[in-house]
């Protein structure tokens, strides 16, 4: 048994918290992907180049050591307007975009060599807590629960999963202006299920 963390500490829901506040454009969100450090342009003058529909590597970080990610759909905006500002309200447009930053992975392997044979060298990873148990697991969700409770107050009655394009099992979401800070916990769909993910979404209401 083993779990991977991300520092995910008050800094880190505050930012997830300030996304949801913004306006759901391209720009707007991509430049709070700068502000958080989450992205470095090449070039000031093209700006960030964010690659939306996939992973998102954060900057500075060695692979396989201490990267870390975010998971990416639609681009905001609006496919009609092709304005860096557009803000759609086409539930199409709206229905597949999302922010999403995980903040934890665990697994639990019979064989952890042969594990990290087939995913990579996981196990040796310092930001990987080795013998962490599905209960510290669940501990981390919670305390994560807990900042964001503490932010953001109460939140939805629970109901059912009500998205498609991300796998979670529990969650807990709070309506922030135009948009829904959720707290999920999934398989984790890049590694086919490998790994439980914890992360916190961001996504404009549809």
């Amino acid at each position: 048994m083993a779990m991977q963390l991300f520092q995910a500490d008050g800094d880190f829901v505050d930012r997830m918290i300030a996304l949801a506040g913004l306006p759901w454009s391209r720009r707007s969100v991509e430049d709070a992907f700068v502000a958080n450090g989450w992205e470095v342009p090449e070039d000031e003058e093209e700006g960030p180049v964010i690659g939306w529909w996939e992973v998102q590597f954060l900057p500075g970080r060695e692979e396989g050591v201490d990267d870390w990610w975010l998971e990416l759909g639609d681009p905001p905006g609006c496919v009609d307007d092709g304005s860096p500002d557009a803000v759609c309200a086409h539930t199409g447009c709206r229905a597949g975009s999302y922010v999403l930053h995980p903040f934890a992975y665990f697994a639990d392997p019979d064989d952890p060599a042969e594990w990290d044979n087939e995913f990579g060298p996981w196990h040796s990873r310092p930001d990987v807590r080795g013998e962490a148990t599905s209960a510290d697991y669940d501990a981390e969700y919670l305390r994560v629960a807990a900042l964001l409770r503490d932010r953001l107050g109460e939140p939805e009655p629970a109901g059912p999963w009500p998205y498609e394009d991300i796998d979670a099992t529990r969650h807990v979401r709070w309506a922030r202006g135009e948009a829904y800070v959720i707290l999920l916990d999934g398989n984790d769909a890049l590694s086919y299920g490998a790994y439980r993910r914890g992360g916190v979404a961001v996504r404009p209401k549809r």
